[in-house]
């Protein structure tokens, strides 16, 4: 009985044992692996951190350089939009001046075509003293609206503005006259070299800004001024000798009065009577106190476009000067 006990004894001890190993095992695997787990996933997310902070850098990297690069692009659209714009009004510019270039070869080709037609038309001049002004760009509009040339006797003004619209007078065929520099009459009337002094200046001055050398003058207040102490025959000599035409008129529209007129009376005063001419010179002042000569300016082109046997003409080489004080021989 006790030699049978014995080996179920060892059989249940060496069970006990491999229990206790499966039991220590099971404990020891539970305890490490998770430290070695924890330990493996510690480096992986060192590692991943650095990772990410690289990437951070790199993107942060980028994005400068995308900042960079996009204030160089607005930089560049923004030049090629100056440049494109330049360009246009380059572009614009060219085209009024070829327009103004073509609208001249056209009437050069009328005039030679209808010469005998035109010397029997009553020629009549719209003339405007003391420009430029603020109303000149304005006065041109309706002369271009109404396809009419007119004679500008300008003074020497200086601004940009009034530089521009005397290139504006050239370049749209109107013809560009003298007026004298100042307008003072008493330095103006001094002497024949306070005049000529003048003469020069503002002569010199608007070939410098149109490249036109004028030579047509008007006398600041007519030839029949009566403000100048020295005779006007000495200034007309003068003006001979630079082979140079003064124009008066014969026609006033009275805008140059103190108290400002209606746009219809200088209607009334530039057009009645007109017809008894056969040369009419009409004078009119771009200043700025004459708005209302800007305001009656349509209504005088069309009331003489629709005159019969009627021109409306600027002051040329070929023009017969009307005069009130004539040259002596």
């Amino acid at each position: 009985m006790e030699n049978s006990q014995q080996p179920q004894a060892e059989d249940r001890k060496k069970r006990v044992q491999r229990l206790k190993k499966m039991i220590i095992l099971s404990i020891v695997i539970g305890i490490v692996v998770p430290w070695i787990a924890c330990a493996v996933l510690f480096v992986y997310a060192w590692h991943l951190g650095d990772a990410v902070q690289g990437m951070d850098r790199r993107l942060e990297e980028m994005t400068k350089l995308l900042s960079q690069q996009s204030g160089q692009l607005d930089a560049l659209w923004k030049e090629r939009g100056e440049e494109a714009a330049a360009q246009k009004a380059l572009n614009e510019e060219l085209l009024r001046r070829l327009e103004a270039l073509e609208e001249k070869e056209t009437e050069a080709q009328a005039a030679q075509e209808e010469p005998e037609v035109r010397e029997h038309l009553h020629k009549v001049y719209l003339t405007f003293d003391d420009g430029p002004s603020i109303y000149t760009n304005e006065i041109l509009d309706i002369l271009k609206q109404y396809d009419v040339k007119a004679t500008f006797f300008v003074l020497g003004k200086e601004s940009e503005a009034d530089q521009e619209a005397m290139r504006r007078i050239v370049e749209e065929g109107h013809s560009l006259g003298m007026h004298s520099y100042t307008h003072q009459y008493d330095q103006i009337y001094a002497s024949r070299e306070a005049f000529a002094e003048d003469f020069q200046k503002i002569r010199d001055y608007l070939f410098q800004v149109t490249g036109v050398e004028s030579n047509i003058y008007r006398f600041p207040g007519g030839s029949s001024n009566s403000v100048s102490n020295v005779d006007v025959h000495v200034f007309i000599d003068y003006l001979k000798e630079q082979n140079v035409t003064y124009y008066d008129w014969n026609v006033a529209s009275g805008d140059a009065a103190k108290v400002s007129l209606s746009a219809e009376t200088i209607l009334e005063n530039a057009t009645r009577g007109l017809e008894k001419n056969e040369t009419s010179v009409i004078l009119f002042h771009d200043a700025a106190s004459r708005r209302t000569t800007v305001d009656a300016l349509p209504m005088v082109i069309e009331r003489i476009q629709g005159m019969e046997n009627t021109v409306l003409l600027p002051i040329t080489d070929d023009s017969e000067p009307v005069q009130h004080v004539k040259a002596q021989d």
